[in-house]
């Protein structure tokens, strides 16, 4: 069982790291805090095994870390959006054909854009093509098209799914070119060139749907059941069999295996089944669902080989730590899911619920006779209940529907697939040799298909035959310790439990050191906690800060390092901001920018350094004799900072590719215009994502600003001077293209900001109602926070939007 404990460890590990997202500093010294407690406390066989389990999670979540993309200049995924392209690649897998097109997965090696440069690249792609002239994997292509990131629907993200599998690009209606036919993995084209026969075979000896139904319950391709067909099947709750699962592998293995024992040696004829087993795998696809069964049915192949009994949780333990070791993303595929919740249902219920089968039938009918029945109904009404129990929340989430004619249609359907599987699998393999001897046999594969499929329908068609139900996201977690902890409350006695309870509080209260222990452990958690959450990401976080009629914006780099721009007019909302943003132990900023020196923008930035410890100030020095300026100056004069001169050009560099460009005000300074036209403009560029930060420049400022040789084009915009009717114009506006603006305003401040003009501007250039673009405003969503990586753009709001 510590195999299990150790698979539920890992599991948690990466479980635990997906929801909170840890920097991997965390990961490693919790890692080594366990490795130290492990080794000094070996000899204690409870506390060695809690340091195992805590290494476990840690390297899981280290695992996923590892496992996640990262976006450069060699990534295909870099250069989605960047219009026509040219790619090419090898094919991988198997071409899915689809009724008007097909869909390829291209492992690139080289892309060509526009400009006619050509680079080394690496990514997969999906190729959505037409279905003739026929392409294999291997085949060596030019594609011609647009990059996209894959879409996300509404209910469901195409996007997330082709990411568990490594792919983040795609492009639609390409122009494929063959360049080398069959120019690697030979031994998979030639396994997938077999199992297209097969697929020809079935189609020539049956009708549909029942060769449909067939290829897709012994080849794993599901694309030629109709639609109807198929919503019957998953309306039903029998979709299951037309998955490849354990059954399937099972008759594979035996079959191999029965045909190799009567010319080898025992072990060496389950060393055959076991390739077998592989073969098939490869063969129909390797799906988690197929990959799932099949470790298992080789585990149970090896320890016969070795003479050692397995044990079916441990098996399945080790199965699903293979799997998330290759892939940890493999962890949140709905096969993955269903496969591993449907084997552990069976495993842990289908015994209990026998038992308590026999217990209810004894008290009607004989002993002998209730053993009997049980026999009837375990491998169609049990078996199918014990499924149930291990995906019920799961089936709930993925499909939103629950049909209370499950048991009925599995009861009935159940029955006739292994003769669906043998018969159909035997008229196949003759059809290879001798197509009219296969449809013979085929013939008798279709009554039970059709048998299958016109039973499945009818069950389909039942009132009430199919219930809606929204699953919430906690639902499973919910669902399953509660699952668990009845399933211990019914597999134990009072007296057991009691016990066990005991034990337990007994530990807990009955030593003073115990108790010391476990209060300054829960403290120095939640100090943990907080401090780790306070940790850098590796992403570029921007938060346009609600602070009243006045800018104040904090920056927290990839890096860990933090810049406010402005400071607001009121320095205890300023100050009252950044205790929400920064970590509670931090007394530092690594730079202040000062745009100017209107009441709105520096009265709060005084007061933040005078508590701060601030290494550099960004800028300009104007004309200010006003009390808050003087107190600006003796701050700047005591303290020991590094002073940056605000003018076009100066280029201030972070870590992890951040920079930040001064746009404006150039070297001199002209007389009369004013603060607010001589602000300090500045442009933040991380990867493909940009933050254009205009302080309160006018009309006037913009034109200049559209004078200079200078790129202006931005993701997003902080809109200037609040909104103001004498900023943001449309030609400007037209420069900046940006996909998302936001407003730093005051509600119900007495100026009108932001102004009906420049609101209505901002629609018409955001194409606001489109879904392209967003508009926010501080008054009205609080403090907005934009968060990058580069290549991604993610918009969260204090109040909602």
């Amino acid at each position: 069982m510590t195999l299990v404990y150790v698979a539920a460890a890992w599991v948690s590990g990466i479980v635990l790291t997906e929801a909170l997202n840890p920097p991997w500093q965390v990961l490693l010294l919790m890692a080594l805090a366990s490795f130290i407690f492990l080794v000094t406390q070996w000899k204690d066989r409870r506390m060695r095994l809690v340091a195992i389990l805590v290494l476990t999670a840690a390297l899981g979540g280290g695992r996923l870390a590892l496992a996640r993309p990262t976006f450069d200049e060699g990534s295909l995924a870099t250069y989605n959006g960047a219009g026509l392209v040219s790619v090419e690649g090898v094919v991988v897998g198997e071409p899915d054909e689809r009724d008007r097109y097909t869909n390829l997965r291209l492992s690139a090696d080289r892309l060509l854009v526009t400009d006619g440069t050509e680079r080394d690249v690496r990514g997969l792609v999906l190729i959505q093509t037409a279905r003739h002239p026929r392409r294999a994997c291997g085949d060596r292509l030019r594609v011609e098209g647009q990059l996209e990131a894959p879409p996300v629907y509404e209910g469901f993200s195409y996007r997330d799914h082709l990411a568990r599998q490594g792919v983040y690009s795609m492009m639609r209606r390409a122009r494929v070119t063959p360049l080398i036919r069959q120019s690697a993995r030979p031994f998979l084209f030639y396994l997938l060139l077999v199992k297209r026969r097969a697929q020809r075979a079935i189609a020539r000896m049956l009708p549909e749907p029942q060769a449909s139904l067939l290829t897709g319950i012994l080849l794993g391709v599901e694309g030629g059941i109709p639609n109807d067909l198929m919503d019957a099947f998953e309306a039903t709750g029998t979709a299951h069999i037309i998955v490849i699962s354990g059954f399937n592998i099972t008759i594979v293995s035996a079959v191999f295996a029965g045909i190799a024992g009567r010319l080898l040696h025992r072990r060496r004829a389950l060393l055959v089944a076991i390739a077998g087993v592989a073969v098939y795998t490869v063969l129909v696809g390797a799906s988690p669902a197929v990959v799932r069964a099949a470790l298992m049915g080789g585990l149970y192949l090896i320890s016969q080989c070795v003479g050692r009994r397995s044990y079916a949780p441990v098996t399945l333990a080790t199965a699903g730590l293979a799997m998330t070791v290759w892939n940890p993303q493999a962890l949140w595929d709905t096969g993955f899911m269903l496969s591993f919740g449907a084997t552990a249902g069976l495993l842990f219920y289908t015994r209990p619920l026998e038992s308590l089968t026999e217990r209810l039938v004894e008290r009607v009918v004989s002993a002998e006779r209730a053993l009997r029945i049980v026999g009837l109904v375990s491998e169609t009404v049990l078996v199918t209940i014990a499924s149930l129990l291990g995906t019920l929340p799961l089936l709930l989430g993925s499909f939103g529907q629950f049909s209370p004619v499950t048991l009925l249609s599995n009861a009935a359907v159940l029955p006739a697939q292994p003769c669906v599987m043998t018969m159909g699998g035997a008229a196949a393999l003759l059809s290879l040799i001798s197509e009219p001897l296969g449809r013979m046999v085929g013939w008798l594969a279709w009554v039970f298909l059709t048998y299958t499929i016109e039973l499945v329908r009818f069950t389909a068609e039942l009132p009430f035959g199919t219930w809606s139900f929204d699953m919430p996201s906690w639902g499973p977690w919910v669902y399953y310790p509660v699952l668990g902890l009845a399933t211990w409350w019914g597999v134990t006695t009072a007296g057991r439990r009691r016990e066990v309870w005991g034990r337990i509080w007994g530990w807990v209260t009955n030593r003073v050191e115990t108790k010391l222990l476990f209060g300054t452990s829960g403290v120095l958690l939640v100090l943990a906690f907080f401090a780790w959450k306070e940790l850098p990401d590796g992403r570029l976080h921007v938060h346009v800060l609600d602070v009243g009629q006045g800018d104040a914006i904090f920056v927290e780099t990839p890096g860990g390092r933090q810049v406010l721009i402005d400071g607001g007019p009121s320095p205890s909302a300023v100050l009252s901001q950044l205790g929400q943003h920064m970590p509670f132990w931090d007394r530092t900023l690594d730079m202040v920018v000062l745009t100017h020196p209107d009441d709105d923008h520096i009265t709060g930035l005084v007061e933040v350094l005078e508590r701060y410890e601030v290494d550099a100030v960004l800028f300009r020095e104007v004309s200010c004799e006003q009390p808050i300026c003087q107190r600006w100056r003796q701050i700047l004069g005591d303290a020991a900072m590094t002073r940056h001169r605000a003018e076009t050009g100066v280029t201030v560099g972070f870590d992890d590719g951040l920079r930040m460009d001064v746009l404006h005000p150039g070297a001199d300074l002209p007389r009369g215009e004013g603060f607010n036209n001589n602000s300090v403009v500045t442009r933040l560029s991380y990867g493909k994502v940009s933050f254009l930060l205009t302080g309160d420049i006018e009309a006037a400022a913009e034109r200049k600003l559209l004078a200079q040789d200078l790129s202006l084009a931005s993701t997003v915009l902080k809109v200037a001077h609040h909104g103001g009717c004498s900023s943001t114009t449309p030609t400007f506006l037209e420069a900046v293209s940006p996909q998302v603006a936001v407003i730093s305003a005051g509600a119900d401040n007495e100026f009108g900001h932001p102004c009906d003009e420049v609101l209505e501007r901002l629609t018409v250039a955001l194409g606001e109602g489109t879904g392209d673009a967003v508009l926010l405003r501080t008054d009205q969503h609080g403090t907005v926070e934009l968060t990058t990586d580069g290549a991604r753009l993610w918009v969260n709001t204090q109040r909602g939007r």
